[in-house]
């Protein structure tokens, strides 16, 4: 609790903590509870980095268990329909494709911007006297837009690997089958965003530490957050808009044109609207939700 005590001999009670001045106080005065176990001057470095960093070191455990589990699930080949196997292949090298093609100007920005931000924190640095600021926030702001893409990335790579096998445990059991392995393949995301999310600020503030307060650090930090909201803009900007044109160009060309169903195969722009739907709704998903 912080308190300013204005005018002399004044007694106030604050949260049932009661604090008594005879002068005038012109700065602020840290009240603290005689019984709280934890004072702030009693946090050390370990005690905020350590705790994400052991979450982050099990969710990569956990990840490698579940991947193991989805592999070996069943998949086209394994009911006799290799063919699934195929279109699976196209739609996850599709997507790689614009992943690839996508993140190629996303590197020319990301160094721009970093560079810009490193003048300026060189320039007007959080702490006085230290121009290496400037250093610091573009290498926390190139670490979250490495880890806010690879958050993408590592999703829509799961998610196209879980998308056959999906298809198969529905072909051969019941929704409920399908549903847990779209499930799992879910879950190996989620357990991604979280991983890479503490172990970015878990190390990123042990690092940023280094001859700064506290304060000055979460200043710091807030490149992290920026350079994880850059990709994830784009990321969502650039694949929603990739997934519906080839939406509308799938329905246009198949229904309009040719006269067949949607998702009918024969339909090579099918296999876009797929890989829309990965680049789009599942690497676009994945930076959003690391960035938040």
């Amino acid at each position: 609790s912080i308190a300013f005590c204005k005018q002399a001999s004044s007694v106030s009670e604050l949260g049932g903590m009661v604090f008594q001045s005879n002068n005038v106080v012109s700065k602020p005065v840290l009240i603290t509870s005689a019984d709280v176990s934890l004072k702030p001057e009693d946090i050390h470095q370990w005690v905020i980095c350590v705790p994400p960093l052991v979450v982050a070191v099990l969710c990569l455990i956990f990840n490698i268990f579940l991947k193991w589990k989805l592999s070996k699930m069943r998949i086209g080949a394994d009911m006799g329909m290799p063919k699934l196997d195929k279109l699976a292949k196209q739609v996850k090298s599709g997507s790689i494709a614009f992943l690839k093609e996508e993140y190629k100007y996303l590197a020319a920005f990301v160094v721009g911007l970093a560079i810009v931000l490193a003048i300026l924190y060189a320039t007007n640095p959080v702490k006085d006297d230290s121009p290496d600021d400037g250093a610091r926030v573009a290498c926390a702001f190139i670490v979250g837009a490495l880890l806010s893409g690879g958050a993408g990335w590592l999703g829509m790579m799961v998610a196209t690997d879980g998308n056959v096998r999906t298809t198969v445990a529905c072909a051969e059991g019941s929704l409920n089958n399908g549903l847990r392995v779209a499930f799992t393949t879910g879950s190996i995301m989620g357990f991604t965003v979280v991983g890479l999310g503490l172990a970015g600020l878990g190390s990123m503030f042990w690092l940023m530490n280094v001859k700064r307060n506290p304060a000055q650090t979460m200043q710091l930090l807030s490149g992290f957050g920026f350079g994880a909201s850059a990709i994830a803009l784009f990321a969502r900007v650039a694949g929603g808009i990739y997934t519906k044109a080839a939406d509308v160009g799938a329905d246009l060309v198949g229904k309009v044109e040719a006269g067949i169903d949607e998702d009918d195969p024969h339909n090579p722009a099918v296999i876009a609207d797929n890989v829309g739907d990965n680049v789009g709704d599942v690497a676009g998903m994945g930076a959003g939700p690391f960035e938040s």
